[in-house]
């Protein structure tokens, strides 16, 4: 019997991640005073780009914190727009999401066919 190869899997580097995460906020902070169905289509291609580079199998724990960070960051943006907005919390931006829904994390590339 040969050996047995263990499927590669990338995982997200945490270097990337951040460097990511700080060009976002910038791009985000550009475009907060867009409309928000422009805003949802901004923050949904960049979510469906990030699952389908990163969408490993084993890395359903980092895509899940990557959404979890998009969704801060649209928070935080839409709560700096005005005065009146700094009052929205989380059940106000839960509603928004409701209306505008983000994509779910999700596992885009299966397990990689062995080659013998």
């Amino acid at each position: 019997m040969g050996k047995v190869q263990r499927p590669l899997t990338h995982k997200t580097q945490s270097k990337r991640l951040t460097r990511k995460l700080t060009a976002l906020r910038r791009e985000a902070w550009r475009l907060m005073h867009r409309p928000l169905a422009e805003q949802h289509h901004w923050y949904t291609s960049i979510l469906r780009g990030h699952y389908g580079y990163y969408g490993m199998p084993h890395n359903y724990r980092a895509l899940s914190g990557f959404q979890q960070a998009v969704r801060r960051i649209w928070f935080t943006c839409l709560r700096r727009r005005s005065q009146k907005s700094r009052t929205m919390g989380w059940e106000m931006f839960e509603a928004l999401i409701a209306r505008f829904p983000l994509p779910k994390p999700r596992i885009t590339h299966p397990w990689a066919a062995r080659t013998a």
